[in-house]
Parts: C-alpha cells; sequence; structure tokens
C-alpha cells in the first residue's frame, strides 16, 4: 500500500516525461496524424473501496494523477499491482506511460481503510463514493465552435481560482480531462455542458479548445429539427410505383383509340385522393435521453478545492 500523496520515487532509469514525449512521436509517426491514447483498463478495488493500479504489461509502467496541490507519479513494474489508501472521494484522471505505449483514465477514491487487525468488510454504514455521470449528452466545445455528442461525462471537481467557464472540471468519456461549465437545464432536462478546454493526456502536456477531441469523435448530435430523410424517401418510392404504373398501363395499351376511351379513368387515377402521411410530434424524454447514471450529490464539496488547484493556464 502506498500513501497516495508521497508515492515511493521513480527508480533512476524511469522518466516520466521523456517516456511520454517518446511514445507520444512514435505513435504520431506511426498513425500519421495525431496521437489516440488508448483506454487503460487495468483499475481494480478491494473490499473496502481502494484502487489499485495493475499492469498486465511485460512493460514497466509510471502513473501520474493530480493529488494533494501536486502532480504524483506511480511505478509498477510488469506484471505488479499497487494499492493505494485514497481515502478522498473524488475523481482522479491518470495517464499511463508504459514503453511506447500511452493510455488514459481515471480511478475513484473515497475508500474506507481498516484498522489495524481487522478482519472482514467494511462498516454497514459504509458508502463508497459514486461520481455525478451523465449518458449521452451534448457538449458544447465554445472556443472551438462546434457541438459534439458525448457517451459519457463525469463531474471531476470544481475550482473557483480558474476564471469563469473554467471552474468546472469533467472527463469526456474517461479519457479527456476538460475545464468548463456545467450549468442547470430545464427542469427534469439534462444539463448544459460548455467546455472551453481540453487535455488529451490528463496531467501531460499543453491544454487546447477540444479540436483534437472533436477531430476523433465519432458521434455527432442529432438535429434538433424534424428528419424529413424517412418522409423524402417514402414520397421518392411512392412516386416510382407510380410512374410504374403508368409504365404498364401504356404498355398494354399501345393503340391512340385506347388511350382516348380511358382517358378519364386514367385521368382519375392520377388525380384521385392521395393519403396524407405527416410526422408526429412527440415530447422528448429528457430523463431517457440524457439520463444521469448517479444521483447528484454535493461532489464539489466532496472533492477539496485544494485538490483541484492546478497550476496557472499556459
Amino acid at each position: 500500500m502506498i500513501n497516495p500523496a508521497r508515492p515511493p520515487a521513480l527508480p533512476a532509469k524511469v522518466n516520466f516525461n521523456d517516456q511520454i514525449q517518446s511514445a507520444i512521436k512514435f505513435n504520431v509517426n506511426r498513425d500519421g496524424v495525431m496521437y489516440r491514447p488508448q483506454h487503460w483498463d487495468y483499475v481494480e478495488y478491494d473490499m473496502y473501496r481502494r484502487p489499485t493500479f495493475f499492469n498486465p504489461l511485460a512493460t514497466d509502467a509510471a502513473f501520474r494523477y493530480f493529488y494533494n496541490g501536486a502532480y504524483q507519479t506511480v511505478f509498477v513494474p510488469a506484471g505488479g499491482r499497487v494499492l493505494i489508501d485514497m481515502v478522498e472521494a473524488a475523481v482522479f484522471p491518470f495517464t499511463v506511460a508504459a514503453g511506447d505505449l500511452i493510455s488514459v483514465g481515471s480511478f475513484l477514491g473515497g475508500a474506507w481503510i481498516p484498522p489495524v487487525d481487522w478482519v472482514g468488510p467494511p462498516p454497514a454504514d459504509f458508502v463508497p463514493f459514486a461520481p455525478v455521470t451523465y449518458s449521452a449528452v451534448p457538449v458544447n466545445f465554445s472556443n472551438a465552435g462546434q457541438t459534439v455528442m458525448v457517451d459519457q461525462v463525469t463531474r471531476v471537481g470544481h475550482d473557483d481560482t480558474l476564471p469563469q467557464g473554467l471552474q468546472d472540471i469533467l472527463m469526456l468519456n474517461d479519457s479527456t480531462l476538460a475545464r468548463g461549465d456545467v450549468l442547470p437545464g430545464p427542469e427534469g432536462g439534462p444539463p448544459e455542458i460548455l467546455v472551453s478546454q481540453t487535455q488529451p493526456l490528463p496531467g501531460v502536456g499543453q491544454w487546447d479548445n477540444g479540436q483534437q477531441y472533436i477531430n476523433t469523435a465519432v458521434e455527432k448530435p442529432v438535429s434538433s429539427g424534424t428528419n424529413h430523410l424517412p418522409w423524402v424517401i417514402g414520397g421518392l418510392a411512392a412516386v416510382l410505383a407510380l410512374l410504374g404504373g403508368v409504365a404498364a398501363w401504356v404498355w398494354k395499351h399501345p393503340q391512340g383509340a385506347h388511350a382516348s376511351t380511358d382517358a378519364p379513368a386514367m385521368a382519375e387515377a392520377l388525380t384521385g385522393p392521395l393519403e396524407s402521411y405527416s410526422p408526429t410530434d412527440e415530447p422528448p424524454n429528457a430523463h431517457g435521453d440524457y439520463p444521469q447514471t448517479s444521483q447528484p450529490s454535493p461532489d464539489v464539496a466532496s472533492s477539496a478545492p485544494d485538490m483541484w488547484r492546478r497550476p496557472p493556464i499556459g
């Protein structure tokens, strides 16, 4: 077990920043455009909700996260595990450097630390920390002038020492750290989420306006207007069917006399009453479209302000 505020010093051979820069160069050259970090899935929790960094790789890994007013780096050897006594109830984004691999993710605090000689589960009144998250919500990247749909937005903390518009700290899809504002939405509806800056590698590198996240997003929000595409397709199908019927009639009645005799019937067929269709405007299910996966909680209060007072914005 380690103290999250004072992890052991890194081995002399490990330089986190050098590892990151080397991995970025390797991956950018291979990718050709930009680096897309993978999500680190190997975070485990014991019965007391203490997080464990697990490294299944054949390469040593270093994890960097922000805590207690500074960046902390934890070294995990290949195939090793490190248990962290993280009592503070908060979300902790991190970046992992392991050889040429860079991964990102987050872990949860709010653990219960058992006293010496304690045996068995935590007390019955222990409630594990659960962050506030929103699923499938549109996020307005205000400085990039675009809005995209984000599968999951997690509220990390709040820093009132930063300028307005940068005070709420978020995680987008458990990968990209963001600064912005979470504003209350209409009653019963989703919040309005504005993002001013993003950091693709949490705790590493410069903040940008979110354009890199936008470029790699695969889903954008559907227009709020009515989608007419199904009706256009249906209309085209009806026209094609009508033209097919006319062509069949002409094929069976090539003579002018027939055309003259049956002209009234054909005119009636073409001008007869048409069934009219119009889409039904059903009220949106705000709760279903943009659900909260956890109930709102005083996450700002549970995340100590000092925890999220980051260095000045560059």
